[in-house]
């Protein structure tokens, strides 16, 4: 355990400026003391797996960083499957695969944490392999109540399998996950179509990737301008002939440019040297996470719809973004985790970002925020948890909208594995 003497040093701005009450880096009975956390603060333990979140620290509260002590990676060779530690960046996991040739479907960017995966994970490569909470083979960690836990799959007690199946999805609610194991896929070259579009280009682009096969996957950014990426895994010649088929229908568009990756772990998504938007150290920033299904026939209305919420935008570090879902998501694993909404096509996400310590320009910008949301729920009325927002007035209804109809099991859970509301609350 350790005092706030020094800042927790995390990507996320919020959480780097919290005051934190105390700092733990490792997992013992004095972290479920119940006397650490104020009920009348509605205190509870911070977790920081990766530190992207603004829920990883807090003023006033205390903050578990899993980074230090639980950050090792095994990668069995005989089974592929590789074991992780709680505080494994996911940039840290595929170069550690790389040397292998072997890859993990990680997101965008590559310093998320283990969170990434236990809140679901989607990826490029999420066609073609689910999403990164379909991959757990097997965890290790604690509940809420210093249980230990240690469950594998195809080996789960019933008495267990509710435990496992909110695990994948809503695990930062009622335990602390120390380990995981994880199925790895074959490392693969890696297209990308990329560049800057207009609106309209936006729209038929759309509508041709809710065609794609399994191993392309669109991606876009809506900031000063429109920025794509069109992802494509080059697999082997009877996948490549239908993916060059569907990659040749974008050179109408002249702007966009090609490039060949030798692997996942070559390639910097939406790169600085864009200058897409301002990535200022001296902003806070709040993110909510949206899913729903193939736009379809509403393409042209949310088009629309997506312009007049820029045209709206406080500032220009705010911005609307978008990656695609759909083929293996919907199919893997139906019903036995707590990522309930698999019929998903689409994961927009809409980042509000103003000055730190500007009261006025952050209700501002969060007012832009649940504006921007409540337009685009009519396109995607489900919310994807990538972050916690127990902070938020929306807490409940993002809560609510992340977990559906198997709400009520998270609820018990909690109240049986967590009964002293350590961790972040319902």
């Amino acid at each position: 355990m350790k005092n706030n003497n020094n800042l927790l040093k995390v990507p996320n701005n919020n959480s780097k400026d919290a005051k934190l009450k105390k700092l733990f880096y490792d997992v013992d009975d004095s972290l479920f003391n119940e006397d650490n956390y104020s009920k009348e603060k509605l205190e509870h333990l911070c977790v920081c797996s990766g530190g992207t979140t603004s829920s990883c620290a807090k003023n006033g509260f205390t903050t578990l960083d899993l980074r230090k002590n639980h950050s090792k990676i095994n990668l069995d060779r005989k089974t592929n499957l590789v074991t992780i530690g709680g505080g494994v960046i996911m940039g840290d996991l595929l170069n550690h695969l790389q040397k292998h040739n072997r890859s993990f479907p990680i997101g965008l960017s590559k310093l998320p944490g283990a969170g990434y995966i236990l809140t679901g994970g989607v990826s490029p490569l999420s066609r073609g392999y689910g999403l990164a909470i379909d991959n757990i083979e097997s965890i290790k960690g604690f509940l809420g109540n210093g249980t230990f836990i240690s469950l594998k799959k195809n080996q789960i007690i019933p008495e267990k399998q509710l435990i496992w199946e909110a695990i994948k999805g809503a695990a930062p609610f009622f335990s602390i996950i120390t380990e995981i194991e994880l199925k790895t896929i074959q490392s693969n070259p890696i297209e990308i179509i990329e560049g800057f579009i207009n609106l309209n280009e936006l729209s038929e682009i759309i509508q041709l990737s809710e065609e794609f096969p399994e191993n392309i996957s669109l991606q876009w950014i809506y900031a000063q301008k429109i920025y794509i990426y069109v992802f494509a895994e080059l697999k082997d010649n009877l996948e490549d002939k239908k993916t060059e088929t569907y990659l040749m229908l974008l050179k109408k568009f002249p702007k966009l440019e090609k490039n060949y990756y030798e692997n996942f772990n070559e390639i910097n998504f939406f790169p600085k040297e864009l200058d897409l938007y301002e990535l200022n150290t001296n902003n806070h920033s709040e993110v909510i996470s949206l899913l729903g299904e193939d736009l379809q026939n509403n393409i042209p209305i949310f088009i629309k719809c997506l312009n007049e919420i820029m045209k709206n935008k406080p500032n220009n570090s705010c911005y609307v973004a978008s990656q695609q879902l759909g083929c293996k998501t919907k199919k893997l694993n139906y019903g036995s985790s707590f990522f309930v909404h698999r019929n998903s096509t689409w994961k927009p996400w809409i980042y509000a970002s103003w000055k730190k310590n500007d009261l006025q320009e952050k209700k501002i910008v969060m007012d832009w925020m649940y504006k921007s949301w409540s337009s685009l729920k009519r396109f995607y009325p489900n919310i994807h948890l990538a972050q916690l927002h127990n902070h938020l007035d929306s807490h409940e209804e993002e809560i609510r909208l992340a977990f559906g109809n198997r709400m009520s099991e998270l609820k018990t859970l909690k109240n049986i594995f967590d009964p002293q509301g350590i961790l972040p609350p319902l």
